[in-house]
């Protein structure tokens, strides 16, 4: 490919495919203060905090201009052109970082870089970045990406659910009055589901009495795809969880299951996103 994929790490994308696409992964800075000599990845760490009753919040903040410049330059020598797609701007600094980057280049590379808001983040950031790999492959131009991008960000969905909103509080990230809330609803069996909209977290509905989170959220994909896939249109799924593989996979199937239908990868939420909803949760996001 004459052109290169960039990402900050909130893409969720498994190593392989990372490595297959020769793709720049800007990285979130992870301070895990006392969680740091604990056991597992970051979410066995929390759930090992908790149950030794170590009080620790786990840092997290996004990645700097420098970062995004050195990632610029290290693939502009592998690739004629960059597309770099950052997390939501609603919900972090990310996009600006790589935006201020590009201007710190030399003039004649600048106009080499094309810095995408996903307005998305975890499974859809990742499908955002994996479209943009396959036009390449396609040899499409620039412009051309440019302009096909902007509706295939529209069309990349994004349902996600929590397993336990003692987190939400426990991350300082949302109003006090959304976990008190949350652990309400909780006591009476009921669960809200999360979507992205215009790049911005919102309830997309409530379940009540679900038996897991995977069946929950098929629920509301299967609603959600019922025309597309009776209109014989493909649907390519990602899905993301904090440390529950047996959910993601469950999940999987029962998407399979379902005609048109294609699982580009399951993966682990990275913590800037799986950190402020906890272990066990579950995200799952698809294109038409």
């Amino acid at each position: 490919m004459k052109i290169g994929p960039i990402s900050d790490e909130a893409f969720d994308l498994p190593e392989e495919i990372i490595e297959k696409y020769k793709i720049g992964v800007a990285r979130f800075k992870i301070d895990l203060q006392e969680l740091k000599n604990l056991p597992g990845n970051i979410y066995q760490k929390t759930r090992e905090a908790e149950r030794q009753g170590i009080e620790s919040v786990v840092k997290t903040s996004q990645p700097s201009i420098n970062d995004f410049l050195s990632i610029f330059k290290e693939k502009l020598n592998e690739f004629e052109e960059v597309f770099c797609v950052t997390i939501s701007s609603k919900l972090s600094g990310t996009y600006n970082s790589a935006l201020q980057a590009k201007k710190f280049l030399q003039k004649e590379f600048q106009d080499k870089v094309h810095v995408i808001d996903s307005l998305n983040g975890s499974a859809g950031q990742g499908l955002v970045v994996l479209k943009i790999i396959e036009l390449a492959k396609r040899n499409l131009n620039s412009q051309e990406i440019n302009n096909k991008i902007k509706e295939v960000i529209e069309k990349t969905k994004l349902f996600g659910m929590y397993h336990d909103p003692k987190w939400l509080k426990a991350s300082g990230r949302f109003p006090r009055f959304v976990p008190v809330i949350m652990e309400r609803a909780e006591k009476m069996s009921i669960k809200p589901v999360f979507r992205m909209v215009n790049g911005k977290l919102s309830v997309a509905g409530v379940k009540r009495n679900i038996i897991d989170l995977s069946s929950a959220l098929f629920e509301e994909f299967d609603k959600a795809t019922k025309k597309a896939r009776g209109e014989g249109k493909k649907i390519i799924v990602g899905i993301t969880h904090a440390d529950d593989i047996s959910q993601a996979t469950k999940l999987k199937e029962m998407i399979l299951s379902l005609k048109n239908t294609e699982v580009a990868f399951i993966n682990l939420t990275c913590f800037p996103i799986g950190g402020h909803i906890g272990p066990n949760s579950l995200i799952l996001s698809w294109q038409e």
